[in-house]
C-alpha cells in the first residue's frame, strides 16, 4: 500500500542524481528505486550487495521517506564508547589523516566507526561537514542498516567486505545525494572491530574511493597485528624484494617455536590454510631455528608451492637471532631499534618507538605523552633524526617557559618596530626556524588559550605571518608535540581547543613511566656501566632501587645514580647509603611484610600471571587485560621470576 508513496522523491533530490551516471543510462533515479522496492534484480553497473541490502531493510520494516536523523548517541555514551575503543582510534587515526589530505577539496569526509557502525571520527571538507550533519554522517551517530537504511558502512557491516553505494542506491531517500565506500578492520583474529568510510557529495559513483578505503584499512590492521605481539618474531614477505615494506607485502607473526600466532590478509591470501599454531617448516623449506639472520637482513625462503619470497625476519625486542639462539646486542644495536639509548630490552617500549618512527616519516604529526622525566625530547630528537629531514633544524619550543605576552613574538616572530623594545632587525621566531625540519611543541598543553587559534591557522595554512606584518610566509615543518597533562580533559572543560588537539594528534604516543617498564634493572645496570665501568651496586642498594616508584623517572634514576656513583668510596660497590634517604624508607616499609608472607603473596600472583597467559595461549596482551595489569607490569614479573 504505501509502495506509490515511499518511491516518491522531493524534486532536488530527483534533480540531483538524474544527472548522475554509475548505472545505465535508460534507468532514471525512480525508476531504479522503484525496481529496487520490488526485489527484482538490480540493473548493470548497480554496486554488488546493493539488492540484498534492500531486501534485508524491507524486511526490517524500514520506509525510504523515513528520517535516520533519531539514531544518534548522546556526548557521554559517545566519549564511552570511543574509550572502549580507544586503541582502534589510536591507530587509525595516522590512516584518517592520511586519507583527508588526499580527499581534501573533493566535497567529502572520512569516518571511522566501530563494530556496530556507530561514527567515532570524522575528518572533512568544511562544505561537505554543514550538508552532512542534515542526515546526521557526524560521531555519534549509528549508521548501520537498521537505522540508516542501505548505505556503505551498513552494508560492508552486514556483509563483511569492503561495499560502495551511490546516490539512489541509498534506501532511505534523505541519503541519497551521498556516495560511499567502506571496508572493514579486522583485529588479529579476523574479528572486525571497526570501519573506515569516505563518503562526499559526488555526481559520479568515486572508484578510487573503495581503493583508498581499502589501503587505509590494511595499514590500520597491520600496525593492529604488530602491536597485538610485540613479543613475536616477525616475518615480512614478498615475491618480489622491492615490495617488502608496502601494502603488498605478507605479515606473519609466529611465536619463539615457529608456531603461527597470526597474519595478515597478504599472507592468508599466499597461504590458505594458515590458521594459529600451523608450523613455519610446513609453510616454507626451513626451519626458523636454522635461519642465521640479523634484524633487517633478507633471506630467500622456498615454499611448497615452489614461489621464492625473499623475507625480512625480525626478532622480538632487541634481540637477534645466530644460528637459532637469541642473544643481546647492547653494543651493537639493531638498525631498526628507533631508540636503543632510550630501554635495555622493553619489547612494548620498542614496539611504540617504532610505529611512532614510522608514522612521523610519513608526514603525520606526533603527539608524545607522558610523565615529567619519562624521555619526550629524546624521543623528538629521536624521530627528527631518523626522519627525512634529519639534515634540516630541530627547533625545540618550551610553551610553558614562553612569557604569555612575548608568546606571539617568539613563536611566528615580528617585523622591526612591530612593537615597543622589539629588535631593530626584527626576528624570525621559532617557526619559520623550523622550516625545512622539525617543530618540537613541549608542554604544549600550557600554550594560552588566544595563543591556540594562531598556531591552528599556522597548522592549516603552513603560512606564518610575523607579528606587525600582513604578508603571509610560507613555511614547510614536521610537528612533535609533548605533553604531561590529560589534553582531552582540557578540551572537556575548555581550556584547550578540540581542532588544535586533532592537528597536533596524528598519532599519539604515551611513554610509558619507569615504573611500569620491563626494563628498569637493565636501564640501571647501563646506566652504571656507561658511567663508570669499575662501578658496581650491593644487592641491597639494588633492592632500594627496584623498590622505588620513580616519580621523576628516567630524569630521577640518572640524577640518583649520577650522585651514588659520585659519593662511593674506591673500590668498594654503591651501598645502599649512598643512596638518597627516601628510598632507604621505602625499602625498610617493604621489609616490614615478613618474608614468608611477602613469599606466598608473589608466588600467588607469579602462579595467576602464568595461568592468564597460558589461558590466552600465550599473548600477553590479552593476559594483561584480564589480570587487569600492564603488559609491562607482567613483562617485568615474569622477567624476575625466570632470573631466578
Amino acid at each position: 500500500m504505501w509502495q506509490t508513496a515511499t518511491v516518491r522523491c522531493n524534486v532536488q533530490h530527483r534533480k540531483t542524481a538524474m544527472g548522475r551516471r554509475g548505472y545505465m543510462d535508460q534507468w532514471s533515479f525512480d525508476q531504479l528505486r522503484t525496481r529496487l522496492l520490488e526485489g527484482a534484480d538490480p540493473p548493470a553497473g548497480v554496486a554488488d550487495g546493493v539488492g540484498r541490502s534492500w531486501q534485508r531493510c524491507r524486511t526490517l520494516g524500514l520506509k525510504p521517506g523515513r528520517s535516520g536523523t533519531d539514531a544518534m548517541l548522546e556526548q557521554s555514551a559517545l566519549e564511552r564508547i570511543r574509550q572502549r575503543n580507544e586503541r582502534l582510534i589510536a591507530f587509525a587515526q595516522p590512516e584518517l589523516a592520511n586519507l583527508h589530505q588526499q580527499i581534501a577539496g573533493t566535497n567529502s569526509a572520512v569516518l571511522l566507526t566501530d563494530a556496530e557502525g556507530i561514527i567515532l571520527q570524522r575528518q572533512g571538507d568544511p562544505a561537505f561537514n554543514r550538508r552532512s550533519q542534515r542526515v546526521a554522517l557526524q560521531p555519534g551517530a549509528c549508521w548501520g542498516e537498521a537505522a540508516r537504511g542501505t548505505n556503505a558502512i551498513g552494508v560492508a557491516l552486514a556483509e563483511g567486505r569492503a561495499s560502495s553505494v551511490h546516490g539512489a542506491e541509498h534506501f532511505l531517500e534523505s541519503n541519497t545525494f551521498l556516495t560511499c565506500a567502506a571496508t572493514p578492520i579486522r583485529d588479529a583474529t579476523g574479528k572486525i572491530i571497526g570501519l573506515l568510510d569516505v563518503s562526499g557529495d559526488q555526481p559520479a559513483r568515486q572508484l578510487h574511493g573503495l581503493g583508498l578505503v581499502r589501503m587505509g584499512a590494511r595499514m590500520i590492521e597491520n600496525r593492529i597485528l604488530e602491536a597485538e605481539y610485540p613479543e613475536a618474531v616477525y616475518l615480512y614477505f614478498h615475491a618480489r624484494p622491492e615490495l617488502i615494506g608496502t601494502l603488498g607485502e605478507g605479515i606473519l607473526a609466529l611465536d619463539e617455536n615457529g608456531r603461527a600466532l597470526a597474519a595478515n590478509e597478504v599472507a592468508k591470501a599466499h597461504f590458505p590454510q594458515l590458521v594459529p599454531g600451523y608450523a613455519f617448516e610446513s609453510l616454507f623449506d626451513a626451519t626458523l631455528d636454522r635461519i642465521t639472520t640479523f634484524n633487517n637482513d633478507r633471506v630467500v625462503l622456498h615454499t611448497f608451492q615452489g614461489i621464492n619470497v625473499t623475507a625480512i625476519i625480525r626478532w622480538p625486542g632487541p634481540a637477534t637471532r645466530i644460528s637459532g639462539a637469541v642473544a643481546r646486542q647492547a653494543s651493537n644495536p639493531s638498525s631498526d631499534d628507533p631508540c636503543p639509548t632510550l630501554h635495555a630490552g622493553d619489547p612494548d617500549f620498542v614496539a611504540r618507538m617504532q610505529r611512532a618512527s614510522r608514522v612521523f616519516n610519513n608526514g603525520i604529526p606526533v603527539l608524545l605523552k607522558g610523565e615529567t622525566g619519562t624521555g619526550k625530547e629524546q624521543v623528538a630528537r629521536m624521530l627528527h633524526e631518523r626522519s627525512d629531514r634529519s639534515d634540516g633544524p630541530l627547533v625545540s619550543v618550551n610553551c610553558a617557559a614562553i612569557p604569555e605576552s612575548l608568546a606571539e613574538a617568539e613563536l611566528f616572530g615580528y617585523r622591526p618596530g612591530a612593537f615597543t623594545g622589539a629588535s631593530p632587525e626584527g626576528a624570525s621566531g621559532y617557526v619559520l626556524n623550523a622550516d625545512g625540519g622539525t617543530l618540537f611543541l613541549d608542554e604544549i598543553g600550557d600554550m594560552p588559550f588566544a595563543l591556540q587559534s594562531r598556531l591552528l591557522r599556522v597548522l592549516q595554512d603552513r603560512c606564518v605571518v610575523p607579528v606587525g606584518s600582513t604578508n603571509p610566509i610560507p613555511v614547510d615543518f614536521a610537528l612533535v608535540s609533548a605533553t604531561h597533562q590529560d589534553l582531552r580533559g582540557e578540551m572537556a572543560e575548555g581550556l584547550f581547543r578540540a581542532d588544535l588537539y586533532y592537528r597536533l594528534c596524528g598519532l599519539e604516543v604515551v611513554l610509558p613511566a619507569l615504573r611500569e617498564r620491563a626494563d628498569l634493572e637493565g636501564l640501571i645496570d647501563r646506566f652504571i656501566t656507561s658511567t663508570d665501568p669499575t662501578a658496581a651496586l650491593s644487592r641491597t642498594a639494588k633492592e632500594c632501587l627496584l623498590a622505588h616508584d620513580w616519580p621523576g623517572n628516567l630524569r630521577e634514576l640518572h640524577n640518583v645514580l649520577r650522585t651514588a656513583i659520585a659519593l662511593r668510596e674506591p673500590g668498594r660497590p654503591i651501598n645502599a647509603g649512598d643512596l638518597p634517604a627516601t628510598l632507604h624508607s621505602e625499602a625498610s616499609t617493604n621489609t616490614e611484610t615478613p618474608n614468608s608472607t611477602k613469599g606466598e603473596l608473589r608466588e600467588t600472583e607469579e602462579r595467576c600471571m602464568i595461568e592468564a597467559i597460558e589461558a590466552h595461549q600465550g599473548n600477553y596482551a590479552a593476559a594483561a587485560r584480564a589480570l587487569g595489569v600492564s603488559r609491562s607490569t607482567l613483562y617485568r614479573r615474569l622477567h624476575k621470576r625466570c632470573q631466578g
